[in-house]
């Protein structure tokens, strides 16, 4: 079985590997979430590995099953922990919990109740932006091009390339207009090696759509996504 921790050292295999950090750890340091598969060209924080795409970075760690490439995550991005049961009489854990009421002396028969209260870990799709500070609700969705506003606490999906913000969160505005988001989403630009992309203006959304190079003239970027211990070995195997 594989370790949940990588112990860091300075023989440069992983970033020869193209799996870097922010801040750069320091010999020896632990690094955890070391069962997370993602794809090289990424850049975790030193506190774990996130199941991160290619191109994409995370100041932070929490509870995520994919993300997607070129998404930007700033720090102290969490996700909501246990959940509680808002419509039986009470939301306390006693009637679900039997340690709890064992560790508090509370004996005889009970009716046996059960709640899922485990935290689900969030989707995040490609090319999104998650601001500092921000509160996801467990099992949500964020869709491809969404941006999430520092401090905000998402309790909803959000809809691809939609700026979310606020307490709960809520759609400020469109990222781009539909027809230009349209035609991004179904160009699925992200699937291609950024090499192939370098040229083109990515500051102009439409010059990006009318001047995008056929399929025939780019080279698509295979999502491989391994754990750390996996990455060392396929690169020592050849």
């Amino acid at each position: 079985m594989k370790p949940n921790n990588y112990t860091f050292d300075k023989s440069g295999v992983l970033s020869s590997l193209k799996i870097h950090f922010f801040p750069k750890p320091k010999s020896g340091q632990t690094i955890g979430n070391a069962k997370a598969t993602f794809e090289r060209l990424s850049q975790h924080n030193p506190a774990g590995f996130m199941p991160l795409g290619a191109y994409s970075y995370s100041q932070s760690v929490f509870l995520a099953a994919w993300i997607g490439r070129y998404c930007s995550i700033a720090g102290n991005v969490t996700v909501m922990g246990q959940s509680h049961p808002t419509d039986w009489v009470t939301s306390s854990t006693l009637p679900y919990k039997p340690r709890r009421r064992s560790r508090l002396g509370i004996t005889g028969p009970a009716r046996q109740l059960s709640f899922e209260d485990a935290p689900r870990p969030v989707t995040i799709g490609h090319d999104v932006w998650i601001g500092q500070n921000v509160l996801l609700k467990g099992g949500i969705n964020i869709g491809n091009g969404a941006v999430v506003a520092s401090g905000a606490v998402v309790t909803k999906d959000v809809a691809p390339y939609t700026i979310v913000g606020g307490n709960p969160a809520k759609k400020i505005k469109d990222r781009l207009p539909p027809k230009i988001a349209q035609g991004l989403a179904e160009l699925e630009w992200w699937q291609y090696d950024y090499t192939s992309l370098q040229n083109l203006d990515f500051s102009s959304p439409e010059g990006f759509l009318s001047s995008f190079p056929s399929a025939r003239d780019l080279t698509v970027l295979p999502d491989l996504r391994r754990d750390v211990f996996d990455h060392i070995a396929a690169a020592e195997a050849g």
